[in-house]
This record gives C-alpha cells, structure tokens and sequence, in this order.
C-alpha cells in the first residue's frame, strides 16, 4: 500500500489519518454557543443549497442584522444570535423547511455525531383511535413509536414528537388495545410536512433519487 492508500479500481483513495485531541476546558464556550447558536442540516443537498439558507432565513425570521449564518460544509450550518429571546421566537416556528424540503434546525449542544443535528419536531394528527381512547397515555404510547413525545393534545388528536430524521417516516401502524378487540389501524398526519420519498419514506431524497 503507498501513502495515499488502496487502489480499489475507482481511482487512489487517501489514507484517513487519525489524531486524538486533548481535553482542555472549553466550559465558557459551550455555555456561550447554548445561549446564542442554533445549529442545522438540510435533508436534500439536490434542492436545497446551505449558502442560499444561510442568506434568506434571517429575513424568513425578521432578524437582519441580529443573526450571523454561516456554512459548515456537509450541508450543516449554523446561526449565531445577539439575543436568546430571538433563538427562542425563532424555535417556536418549527417545524422548518426550505425550498420545498425540510430542515432540521436545534439548540446548539456539545454532540459529536456524523448525522448531528438529524431532530426535526412535528405536530402528528393521529387518524383513527376509536373515541374512548382518547386519552394522554394511549397518543403518547402511539407517539412513541414515532420518536420523542414533547406534547400531547387530547382533544385534536395530536402528539408533538421530535423524529430522528435518519430514519423513515411512519405513516400508519397497527394498534391492539389491552381490553380486546381487533386490532385497528391508525394513520399519521405531519403538519407542516414538505418533501420526502413516495416510495422509502425518507426525508433525505426524492422518488426518483431511491436507492
């Protein structure tokens, strides 16, 4: 093997170098990144471009000259904020999209992930669970199924649950309840939901791009 690796047929591949960083105390730039920076990723790089975002969201949000954006490469991003109360305005408007495709979009937090940040929060209508129950604990165990529950709506029939984008998007499933019957299946409707594959579920490309 040379020093720039493997030829494996399709051209020479560089070797990846591994290095190991030490701890120091980073305590004030983590409590400052928390307070002021969100950090983001687009889900389709073939419709959406991060330089485009990082240009239009401020003006989406209202905050020109408040916000500072900045492209990360791999198709994250980040925006610094002057306020927190601006962060907080903003996160309110979630779930976010652009050019017809969603956007996870988080509070900055000190992970180390390849696919960080992948969470995207949606209010999910639940189509299908019979009247009775109606109840906190039987949306929130459905919810479950879907990802994290943040919040439940009895009376419209809605959990809010935050999704790992990664994953497929569920669509229906059966649920058999402890006092008997049939099983019955039960449908979800993602407010606020642009662009995913018709065929796989995924939030990451279209039809015509599943592998």
């Amino acid at each position: 093997m040379s020093r720039f690796g493997e030829n494996n047929g399709k051209g020479i591949k560089p070797m990846v170098r591994t290095i190991r960083v030490h701890a120091f105390n980073n305590s004030d730039l983590i409590r400052r990144l928390k307070r002021t920076t969100i950090i983001g990723r687009i889900m389709n790089p073939d419709f959406q471009s991060v330089g485009s975002l990082v240009l239009m969201m401020p003006r989406v949000w209202k905050l020109e000259g408040r916000v500072v954006g900045k492209d990360l490469g791999l198709g994250t991003f980040r925006f610094d904020f002057e306020r927190e109360e601006d962060i907080l305005e903003v996160m309110k408007t979630e779930p976010f999209n652009f050019n017809h495709w969603m956007v996870s979009i988080v509070r900055w937090e000190p992970v180390i992930h390849k696919d960080y940040p992948s969470a995207i929060t949606f209010w999910v209508k639940i189509i299908g669970v019979p009247r009775d129950f109606w109840t906190d604990q039987d949306f929130r165990r459905i919810g479950n199924e879907l990802g994290t529950v943040q919040e439940v709506d009895e009376e419209n029939a809605r959990v809010k649950v935050t999704i790992d984008s990664t994953m497929p998007l569920c669509f229906e499933m059966s649920v058999q309840f402890e006092t008997g019957g049939e099983e019955v299946v039960v449908k979800m409707e993602y407010e606020k939901l642009f662009g995913y594959c018709a065929s796989c579920f995924s939030l990451r490309h279209d039809e015509e791009s599943c592998p």
